[in-house]
């Protein structure tokens, strides 16, 4: 929200303060929720009205109805901070009303907004938990759904997949069976709304056991059961996520993209940066396998830009870092390199410290006995998990060391070219050399066509003619009035040097002069350095420069910046 939106909010919550104050006072709860239940989530317009529904609980004794407005502030404020402290009060109020279903859909509503909103996932843990531990005796079977499902996403996150397959068929089930039949709108929203995240979920499952027919399915079925889209705007994102996710599987690019922007769109408009980062993934692979690597990089940085600030990390977006570490090998940028090796092994660890942990609670405290078989089966697969990522460790540990020695070796290197063209900086001598000519040596051109061709080589190279571009053996020739044979006769037979390298030496001589005498000429780009020289594209000005002065233009232009920096 910027400034400018901040400032119009508060005159509008003041001026709906003073105008409605007395009159809300007066007014019945009902009435009270009906002035902000046409907000949209997250629009803290609503708050002015939620405020003064908590404020007529309080002043009532109400806990229940108090509780019912922190819900509703959790709905309505935008601030995760403050829905976390709205979330407390409500569970502070709930425990005083001694009823474990009410104190469990505190907890539980407090555990999703760690997930969903803050990604953190060991307290949302520790809540759902709790939430599970006060339902166990409820005869509340939509809250112990709710909770199933909750703990069943857990699960997800952790990979069990099967095991979490189990809890969204469970659920799935429970509020299919619900939706039968006529209900308020708000039971019949809340029940869609569990049917379809169940759907998803078990799709997601699917999708990572390999159950691609059945993943299909679901997805189908619930782009299809949608009806009123802006009633379940969020789920249809997922939806249209799995779909794009599925249609890139089967080699349809460009049908997958249209899915994939639209859920981009949904989920960026609903702050579910967890599930754009998923999206923001596969869009960066879909432009990587239609070659198209600014696009793809652009989406591949931004998923680096999520992990960093949202902490999300799973399986298939980790795989992110493979793409840009491969990027970064191929284009030889060392740092880029070294800096996603480094996030790949920051995430990876993190991820192997956090899941066992989590894993070991949910099975302890959930799972307990019944699931005590399922339970050594995981533990050997964490421990299998574990050791693969030691492996992966070890190559980009000992990848990460090769790259520092190749670097020190690769920086010598370019040192002592550098050093030898400072050395023959203050020479400026011209290509040609003065050769005797032997008196035994038979000479297809006379003694007079030979010198005259050096002398005006000499003439060519003084008044810089070499600058002019597309030049070739024959216009030389020409620009001296010799022929072609007699000029490359001269230069190979006399000065020992080829027409092709005795334009690129003079070439790069100058324009590494050029560099050496003016500073304004390091801040040129290569290709206008190569403009400058005659050479007419920025490879091959790169590739002759090389070959002249055995470094690169850039590393040229580093080494002497930092030399002027430090004198």
């Amino acid at each position: 929200m910027n400034y400018h939106h901040k400032i119009l909010l508060l005159l509008f919550n003041l001026f709906s303060f003073f105008l409605t104050a007395q009159e809300l006072q007066n007014l019945s709860y009902k009435k009270i929720s009906d002035l902000y239940a046409g907000y949209p989530e997250n629009d803290s317009r609503a708050m002015v009205f939620v405020n003064r529904y908590i404020e007529k609980a309080k002043k009532e004794y109400s806990l229940k109805k108090q509780i019912n407005g922190y819900e509703e502030a959790i709905y309505y404020t935008e601030s995760v901070n403050q829905k976390l402290s709205y979330a407390d009060s409500a569970i502070s109020v709930a425990s005083k009303t001694n009823d474990p279903d009410v104190i469990s859909r505190a907890y539980l509503g407090k555990g999703i907004i760690y997930y969903y909103n803050k990604r953190q996932y060991k307290n949302a843990l520790e809540l759902y938990l709790k939430a599970y531990k006060f339902s166990q005796n409820s005869k509340d079977d939509h809250l112990k759904n709710k909770i199933i499902y909750h703990l069943g996403i857990v699960k997800s996150y952790l990979g069990y997949y099967q095991e979490a397959s189990e809890h969204f068929n469970n659920t799935s089930g429970y509020f299919e069976k619900q939706l039968k039949g006529k209900s308020p709108t708000n039971i019949r929203l809340n029940n869609e709304d569990g049917y379809f995240n169940s759907i998803y979920g078990l799709s997601n499952c699917y999708k990572n056991l390999g159950l691609y027919e059945k993943e299909d399915s679901l997805i189908n079925i619930g782009l299809q059961k949608i009806q009123n889209i802006n009633e379940h705007l969020l789920e249809y994102g997922y939806f249209q996520k799995g779909k794009g996710i599925q249609l890139l599987r089967k080699g349809k690019p460009d049908e997958a993209l249209k899915y994939l922007e639209l859920s981009r769109d949904i989920l960026l408009n609903s702050h579910d940066y967890g599930s754009l980062t998923i999206v923001y993934f596969y869009i960066g692979k879909l432009y990587w396998l239609k070659e198209n690597r600014a696009e793809s990089l652009r989406y591949l940085n931004k998923v680096d830009s999520m992990i960093n600030k949202f902490s999300f990390m799973t399986p298939e977006i980790r795989s992110n870092y493979f793409y840009l570490i491969a990027d970064a090998e191929q284009n030889g940028n060392t740092d880029r390199y070294l800096y996603f090796a480094h996030q790949l092994l920051k995430v990876g660890s993190t991820r192997n410290v956090e899941l066992p942990m989590m894993s070991s609670k949910i099975l302890r405290e959930y799972d307990n006995k019944e699931w005590l078989k399922e339970s050594l089966l995981l533990n050997n697969e964490n421990e299998d998990d574990f050791y693969l990522f030691l492996l992966i460790a070890f190559g980009l540990i000992l990848s990460i060391y090769l790259l520092f020695f190749w670097r020190r070796v690769k920086e010598r290197k370019i040192t002592k070219k550098y050093n030898e063209i400072l050395e023959k900086f203050h020479e400026r001598e011209t290509i040609l050399k003065t050769a005797p000519i032997l008196d035994n040596k038979k000479e297809p051109y006379s003694l007079e066509i030979i010198e005259d061709i050096k002398t005006k080589l000499k003439k060519f190279e003084e008044d810089k003619l070499f600058l002019t571009k597309n030049l070739t053996l024959p216009k030389v020739a020409k620009k001296l009035g010799r022929n072609h044979s007699q000029l490359s006769y001269v230069l190979n037979e006399h000065l020992g040097i080829s027409f092709t390298h005795y334009l690129k030496t003079l070439r790069i001589g100058y324009i590494t002069n050029l560099l050496m005498e003016n500073k304004l000429y390091l801040q040129y780009k290569v290709e206008n350095l190569a403009h400058e020289c005659g050479i007419s594209s920025r490879q091959l000005f790169s590739t002759h420069f090389y070959e002249i002065n055995g470094i690169r233009p850039i590393e040229f232009i580093k080494k002497r910046l930092k030399e002027i920096e430090e004198n």
